[in-house]
């Protein structure tokens, strides 16, 4: 399939479809698929909490959902700012070694895709507004019921709509299931 774009961002709240969805458009388009949810977990290996609170919060803070969900989705933000600089420099690299890659993870946040929108690099954002469905992905994918998780990815993903919304950054919403990599298709064209 063709493309016109070299790196596509895909960003979303755990639970909305981001990554089923990044899966499909990696095999279609014959490309890299990268998850930025590594390099959380690299640079949480490579540094301490010490120079690096933010990263490892939740090994320090074992009861950190106790603080409430907008504590959580705060975190969320934060981890994402911490890995702004890190996931702006792979798509360099890759734009630069001519790459082409997928880039998709909760924590790409809008200002990243905003700041290096180009004609070579393309974003959008997966958005699931209904809690009920996001609450019925985690179990599918799980098994488990996980209510605070999903409270959790229905604020996030209802903030980062919110910001892309202010920042002109592409937002679809992950229903109906059966056509999204159709409409994510479209709107790269």
């Amino acid at each position: 399939m063709e493309r016109n774009w070299d790196v596509l961002l895909i960003g979303g709240a755990s639970g909305s479809g981001k990554s089923t969805l990044s899966k499909s458009l990696a095999r279609q388009y014959e490309i890299n698929l990268v998850e930025a949810d590594d390099f959380q977990v690299m640079l949480e290996v490579m540094t301490t909490p010490e120079n690096l609170p933010a990263i490892h919060y939740w090994n320090t803070n074992p009861e950190w959902w106790k603080e409430g969900v907008e504590a959580t989705v705060a975190h969320l933000v934060e981890v994402g700012q911490v890995l702004t600089p890190g996931l702006n420099a792979v798509v360099s690299n890759h734009l630069e070694a001519e790459s082409p890659m997928i880039l998709e993870g909760d924590f790409i946040l809008p200002e990243l895709a905003a700041s290096i929108a180009s004609k070579r690099v393309k974003s959008v954002f997966i958005h699931e507004p209904d809690r009920e469905q996001i609450l019925l992905n985690y179990k599918e994918r799980e098994g488990i019921v996980q209510q605070y998780r999903t409270n959790v990815s229905f604020a996030y993903g209802n903030w980062l709509a919110g910001q892309c919304s202010k920042l002109g950054v592409p937002v679809i919403l992950s229903q109906p299931w059966d056509n999204l990599m159709d409409r994510v298709i479209d709107i790269l064209k």
